[in-house]
C-alpha cells in the first residue's frame, strides 16, 4: 500500500470519528455551560389560590393550562437546561413562610414587592442609571370589596360608612395585613384568601382588602357571589410581581439566578403581560 493510499484511509477514518465525536462533545460542552450549572435542588413555590391570568385553579394541583406564571418558569428553566431538576409546589402562605425560613424552598413565584414573604427573599434589583429597567413579571392591585348596599365607600383617601368597631378582612401573613396596618385600619386576618372572602359574603366582616386577581376571578366564576359583593375603586395600592430567590440560592448560585431572572423577564415580555419587565437593550 503506497503512502498516498495510507493517508487517504487515515483521513477517512478521522472524518468518521470526528462526525461521531463532535456532536457528543457539543452536548457535553452545552451541559457544562448550562445543565451542570443548575443547582442540585430547585424547589419552587407557587400561590395556592387562583390569580388569573398568572395562576389557574385552587389548591395544590396544577391544572392544564396552569397559568402564565407556571409556563414562564417552566420555559425559563428549560432554556437554562434545568427543568428536570425542578420540583414545583403550590402552598398556602403560612406554610410557605415556614418552609422559606427553614430552608426548604429555593424560589417563590409571584411575590409582591414589599410584603412579608418578599422580606424573606432576594428580589431582582432595578437596573439602569435611573432604575428604569426592572425584572418584574406583572403588577398586582390591592383592592377593597364590600357587600352590595352596605353604604361603605372608598374615594382613594378615606374609607367611610364603617362602624367604629369594624375591622377590615385580610389574609394573614400577606401584604394586605401589612397594608391595613399602614393605613391604620383594624384588621381581621383569615387563614386563606377563600376564607377571608367568605367572611365578607357572610357579613362577618364588612369589607375585604385583597389582591384583585383572586377576588375578580372568583366573582367571574360565581355569579351568585358577584351579586353579593362589589369592588370599590380605585385600587388601594399597585405593586410589581417577581420571582424571588431564597438567600442561600441567590448567594450560592449568582450566575444561575441572574440568568433565570433574565429568561423569566423575556418570557413575560413576550406575553405582553401587564407590568412586564423592561430589560436593558
Amino acid at each position: 500500500m503506497d503512502s498516498s493510499t495510507s493517508r487517504g484511509i487515515v483521513s477517512a477514518v478521522v472524518a468518521v470519528v470526528l462526525r461521531r465525536v463532535l456532536p457528543i462533545a457539543a452536548v457535553l460542552i452545552t451541559g457544562a455551560a448550562r445543565g451542570d450549572a443548575c443547582p442540585e435542588r430547585l424547589r419552587i413555590a407557587f400561590p395556592e389560590g387562583p390569580a388569573e391570568p398568572f395562576m389557574r385553579g385552587q389548591g395544590e394541583d396544577f391544572p392544564r393550562p396552569p397559568g402564565l406564571l407556571v409556563e414562564w418558569v417552566r420555559n425559563a428553566l428549560r432554556d437554562q437546561g434545568c427543568l428536570e431538576k425542578a420540583e414545583m409546589l403550590r402552598l398556602p402562605v403560612r406554610r410557605l413562610r415556614n418552609m422559606i425560613e427553614s430552608g426548604q424552598i429555593d424560589m417563590v413565584a409571584g411575590v409582591g414587592e414589599g410584603g412579608p414573604v418578599a422580606a424573606l427573599l432576594v428580589l431582582p434589583p432595578r437596573d439602569g442609571r435611573r432604575g428604569e429597567f426592572d425584572y418584574s413579571l406583572g403588577a398586582v392591585e390591592y383592592v377593597l370589596y364590600a357587600r352590595r348596599g352596605s353604604g361603605i365607600a372608598w374615594d382613594g383617601q378615606q374609607l367611610s360608612g364603617l362602624a367604629a368597631e369594624a375591622r377590615i378582612g385580610v389574609t394573614a401573613s400577606t401584604r394586605t395585613e401589612m397594608l391595613a396596618r399602614e393605613r391604620g385600619w383594624p384588621a381581621d386576618p383569615a387563614p386563606s384568601h377563600e376564607s377571608a372572602l367568605l367572611k365578607v359574603a357572610a357579613g362577618r366582616t364588612p369589607v375585604l382588602l385583597m389582591h384583585s386577581y383572586f377576588v375578580d376571578d372568583r366573582l367571574r366564576r360565581d355569579p351568585q357571589l358577584a351579586k353579593q359583593i362589589e369592588r370599590l375603586s380605585p385600587a388601594v395600592e399597585r405593586r410589581h410581581l417577581f420571582v424571588g430567590m431564597a438567600p442561600a440560592m441567590a448567594q450560592g448560585h449568582k450566575d444561575f439566578t441572574l440568568r433565570l431572572w433574565r429568561a423569566l423577564c423575556r418570557e413575560s415580555a413576550a406575553s405582553r403581560a401587564d407590568g412586564a419587565c423592561r430589560l436593558p437593550p
